[in-house]
């Protein structure tokens, strides 16, 4: 039973794009180029409640064929089960850490992981180790986190989208971040994918307000933020967002696409399915950030 229950919580979650998912990622670099990865992915409580739902439904299922008369036993019983769920799904995502540091390159090791809980939704934050920053990459598409949970092997992975980094160390160190070719959008010149246009075509009046307010409450808690912190002085770089000696390589919050009706049909239609298609779809939204040099350079020391 929670075979089954870990293999609906894998493509419900991979079927909504990762849509409740608040992913961060912060490089810390150094001027020998070493460093950490410091990542933390929350899921909203929305979704976990329903993955919880799930899990209640099913067990309250199987007690009512062994204890019809019982139903107060069975409702502690329910309640009983949705804590021990939460608390093995956190843990699960812990473990799972550890066997994501393989994603980040074979030279990454992993150093700790612990279960984090807000507000609005729980999940882990884990801390990584490199000592080349050229031999790390980072997969912008936070989907990636579900192929440890999914169930079959026949089931489609998701888009791969790595950041590369090359390294020369000298006075200043110079680091270049190279982002994905955008496959997707060859030939393209409006900058909107094939698959964008695609979905206009089969349906000429757009997604009904039902929809639209699906849409909603999938996307609002949705967070994205990928950062370079440089231990040191950047002496020159071609990055658009640079404070200080942190580089925003993307910042993507979904809760102030929400509030814009067009945008939101325009999210709907088109079901973005990796970041660089996404990128491209909202790229001259305000308050969301997206490199658009590639590659991008940093000098620091």
């Amino acid at each position: 039973m929670k075979r089954f229950f870990y293999a609906v919580l894998a493509m419900v979650m991979v079927a909504f794009f990762c849509g409740c998912i608040q992913d961060t990622t912060v490089i810390l670099i150094k001027p020998d180029g070493t460093g950490t990865i410091e990542e933390t992915a929350l899921f909203s409580n929305s979704m976990l409640e329903l993955m919880e739902s799930l899990s209640d439904s099913m067990a309250g299922s199987d007690q009512q064929k062994s204890d019809q008369d019982n139903k107060e036993a069975t409702k502690n019983d329910h309640k009983k089960e949705k804590e021990k769920t939460r608390d093995d799904l956190l843990a699960k995502m812990v473990k799972d850490a550890e066997i994501r540091a393989a994603t980040f390159g074979s030279a990454v090791k992993f150093i700790s992981a612990k279960p984090v809980k807000t507000d609005t939704g729980s999940g882990y934050t884990a801390m990584y180790a490199f000592q080349d920053i050229s031999l790390v990459k980072v997969n912008q598409n936070p989907s990636d986190k579900m192929v440890a949970q999914k169930a079959e092997k026949s089931d489609p992975l998701p888009k791969e989208e790595f950041l590369r980094f090359t390294f020369i160390k000298g006075s200043p160190s110079r680091l270049v971040v190279s982002f994905p070719p955008q496959k997707d959008l060859a030939d393209d010149k409006s900058g909107i994918p094939e698959s964008t246009k695609a979905g206009e075509d089969k349906s000429s009046k757009g997604p009904d307000d039902q929809s639209l307010e699906m849409m909603k409450n999938l996307f609002q808690d949705m967070k994205l933020n990928i950062s370079l912190r440089f231990e040191g002085t950047i002496v020159n770089t071609n990055a658009t967002y640079r404070d200080g000696s942190t580089v925003t390589l993307i910042e993507m919050d979904f809760g102030k696409i929400m509030s814009n009706h067009e945008l939101l049909k325009q999210l709907s239609t088109a079901k973005p399915q990796t970041i660089e298609e996404t990128k491209a779809l909202f790229k001259h939204v305000e308050g969301l950030k997206f490199e658009t040099n590639n590659p991008v350079t940093i000098e620091f020391n």
